[in-house]
């Protein structure tokens, strides 16, 4: 699938119409997309649903690394590189990120309950 990615974000793809040009040209929809399918991943709770929220993740995710140039390699370079660490910060969730989570999922809660 990642080559398929780097296919269409190429410009002599043919596809023009589709949904993965549309997350290619659409930064704020790309953003909202990813933002959507990480919050419902820390939402469910059974091993199929998991299993289709971090599809979800990875594809959008994906969509946005050939969009920035960034190979699965890089991806996983970086990843190796953490590993060797000696030092890490905490770990802990980013303080103002959090709050925002909060805020888009305090509406999205708001909206469910609303008549």
């Amino acid at each position: 699938m990642y080559h398929r990615l780097l296919e269409l974000h190429s410009e002599e793809s043919a596809v023009c119409d589709s949904y993965m040009r549309r997350l290619f040209e659409d930064d704020m929809l790309l953003r909202n997309k990813l933002v959507e399918e990480a919050q419902e991943l820390v939402e469910v709770m059974d091993k199929k649903h998991v299993a289709e929220e971090l599809a979800g993740v990875l594809y959008f995710a994906m969509v946005n690394a050939v969009k920035e140039g960034v190979s699965m390699d890089d991806a996983i370079a970086e990843l190796d590189q953490r590993t060797k660490k000696v030092t890490r910060r905490p770990g802990d969730a980013k303080a103002e990120r959090i709050a925002a989570g909060d805020i888009i999922l305090g509406n999205l809660d708001a909206k469910k309950d609303a008549p």
